[in-house]
């Protein structure tokens, strides 16, 4: 037979349009911004095919002269796999032309005709320092193999012709060359129907578990929903879970960990032939499943407590014991009309699950309303925020045994006009939910230290204590913030008491323990609020640098009737006494209440015996009258 000219051979447009899905598909899945398929000629080589769906350098039709040291070349002549991390910093690749494109990552792979000839390669480039994952690398092995499936195809097509002209003059000596010819065809033809299937299953399924897409979840929650309206006895069930710390999981281990996990959960869960179900996974920290059946009441029951148990079981990392805190939501067709509905409802279930502390919760319209009324507060807020609408109370620190104001701790108050006065706890917790807790923290920190600043001119030894929140405590710069805002406003910085709660400091230790080390070098009083009532509160002091404990106010409220709570309040002052720190006692708001503090040697309490929160000016007043009753004239301006 005839030999083959390979470089006169002709991609077809059916085949060059695939190998356009092919380098989009993976310039979306891997990602990177530039995915291409060259081809070699004698003296050049060709862009012949690139994505489309993102900005890059290339062309198709674009050629570059061979024996400049391009990266594909190298590929080619060495027919084997190329990797370059980053092309600036390897002696080998720092004059390549592709740097001058912004290229300076690359991964490659040698595409052969079926003869043993080149053709090309196939490549992803990226802008940016990077190694591809294992699967990327064996996603792109798989579409070269891809290729030169078809490359055979076409390549054997053409010897296929070539027979046929020939066969006219030896068609008896030939026949077995034909039936090997057509055996072979065969395979690749196979093959490529494998990788087509390769192709279809990428496009419906999530990259690192398996799991279906988003698109794919959305799609067969409709499918779902459709079936029931047409058959009523089916019915059919979102259920939404969620990981609290699945993003700390993720930066500890690495993806690849954390997505492991989330297989071990579904295996652990095991495959049951009573109704149909279906993974998915819509974000990287959560997963839905979707389930369909005909006595969907008993088997959700059953599956959910199921999917609760396995969730709060451990899992084994790298020789550690990993908890993951998880809420879950749950919706059913009762309550919708559309498989986008059911989705949302699991959705919202799981976050009201997530706010409330609970392990599992049903989609209600009491959980809708609740949601919309939050989605208002947080808009309310921010339009807060912008417009200067919050203000600050301050409640009183005092001495139990003068009654002298010693200090004070300010909190945070929002006045609206239709939702009236909204609460400290309440702000932060919306303002961490919709990052707004920088605005929202700097706006307390600037005015209570402006505020310290005027009244410990006038009044000795004064000091303010400030909330932090978790998400203030993880920025690396927040010391300092404080140490520039008390130059700012001249204020010594034993005259500021930052309180940290232990659910702050749970959010990232490492971190805290860094950020508070550096507060307490600067002279900040460092102080753990709602002390008592954690799992680690005493591991806490060891740990961190505190100065001072605040004993939280649920154990006076019991203190008449609960002698166990006294037992507890009595203990926790005498080991704080021994670890030298000072003890505030939240909650005094009786006469009894501030006696006990006195004889157990407590140094501060504050409660609405001593005062209620107020606003700046009538606590300015009190403050006065406190330290200069004969001279009530006498003023911070």
């Amino acid at each position: 037979m005839s030999k083959i000219n390979t470089s006169n051979l002709h991609i077809p447009h059916a085949m060059s349009e695939n190998w356009q899905v092919i380098v989009n598909l993976i310039a979306q899945l891997i990602p990177v911004p530039a995915a291409l398929i060259m081809r070699v000629h004698r003296d050049t080589i060709e862009v012949f095919s690139c994505n489309n769906n993102i900005n890059h350098p290339y062309k198709r039709g674009d050629t570059e002269q061979l024996g400049q040291g391009l990266y594909c070349e190298y590929v080619i002549k060495h027919q084997k796999q190329l990797v370059v991390k980053n092309a600036l910093e390897d002696p080998n690749w720092n004059n390549n032309p592709d740097i001058k494109l912004g290229m300076i990552s690359y991964c490659g792979f040698p595409i052969s005709w079926p003869n043993g000839e080149p053709f090309g390669t196939i490549c992803v480039l990226d802008s940016k320092a990077r190694e591809l994952s294992d699967i990327a690398t064996q996603l792109l092995a798989s579409y070269k193999e891809s290729l030169e499936a078809q490359l055979a195809t076409l390549y054997q097509n053409q010897q296929l012709k070539i027979l046929n002209s020939e066969l006219q003059s030896r068609v008896n000596t030939r026949t077995q060359d034909l039936v090997d010819l057509n055996f072979s065809l065969n395979q690749e033809i196979d093959k490529r129907r494998a990788a087509e299937q390769k192709v279809i299953y990428h496009q419906r399924h999530d990259l690192g578990t398996g799991f279906l897409n988003r698109n794919t979840l959305e799609f067969e929650a409709s499918r779902a929903v459709d079936i029931t309206i047409e058959h009523p006895q089916f019915g059919a069930s979102a259920v939404h879970i969620g990981f609290s710390n699945g993003k700390l999981i993720q930066s500890r281990f690495g993806f690849a960990v954390w997505e492991g996990i989330l297989v071990q959960l579904r295996e652990k869960i095991g495959y049951l032939s009573r109704y149909h179900l279906q993974t998915s996974r819509p974000t990287s920290t959560e997963l839905v499943f979707l389930i369909e059946s005909n006595n969907l009441a008993q088997d959700l029951e059953q599956f959910t407590q199921q999917l609760v148990e396995v969730s709060h079981s451990s899992f084994d990392v790298e020789g550690e014991s990993i908890h993951l805190h998880s809420y879950v939501g749950v919706s059913t067709t009762n309550n919708a009309s559309s498989g986008h509905i059911l989705l949302q409802q699991a959705s919202e279930a799981m976050r009201s699950c997530k706010d409330s502390g609970h392990k599992l919760i049903y989609y209600s319209e009491a959980i809708s309303m609740a949601q919309n009324n939050l989605n208002h507060l947080e808009n309310y807020l921010l339009q807060a925020v912008r417009s200067d609408d919050l203000l600050l109370y301050f409640q009183p620190k005092v001495s139990p045994t003068t009654h002298r104001w010693i200090g004070a701790e300010a909190l945070l108050r929002w006045r609206h006009p239709v939702l009236g006065d909204v609460s400290n706890e309440a702000l932060i917790k919306m303002a961490e939910k919709n990052g707004l807790i920088f605005e929202v923290g700097n706006f307390v920190l600037r005015s209570a230290i402006a505020k310290a600043s005027e009244w410990s001119a006038v009044i000795r030894d004064f000091k303010i204590a400030v909330n932090i929140s978790a998400v203030q405590l993880k920025n690396q710069h927040f010391a300092e913030q404080i140490e520039d805002l008390l130059t700012a406003y001249h204020l010594p910085a034993e005259c500021l008491e930052l309180e940290v709660t232990e659910s702050t400091l749970i959010a990232d230790e490492q971190v805290a323990h860094t950020t508070l080390l550096a507060l307490h070098q600067l002279g900040v009083t460092l102080s753990l609020d709602d002390f008592g009532t954690g799992y680690s509160s005493f591991d806490y002091l060891k740990k961190f640098p505190f100065d001072a404990i605040k004993v939280d106010k649920s154990f006076i409220k019991q203190l008449n009737i609960s002698e166990h709570d006294k037992t507890i309040v009595q203990s926790i002052i005498k080991i704080a006494k021994k670890l030298d720190l000072a003890v505030t006692v939240e909650g005094i708001e009786t006469l009894e209440h501030e006696k006990f503090i006195i004889e157990e040697g407590c140094e501060y309490g504050q409660g609405f015996y001593y005062g209620k929160p107020m606003p700046c000016d009538e606590f300015e007043v009190c403050l006065m009258s406190k330290h200069y009753p004969d001279n009530l004239n006498q003023s911070f301006q």
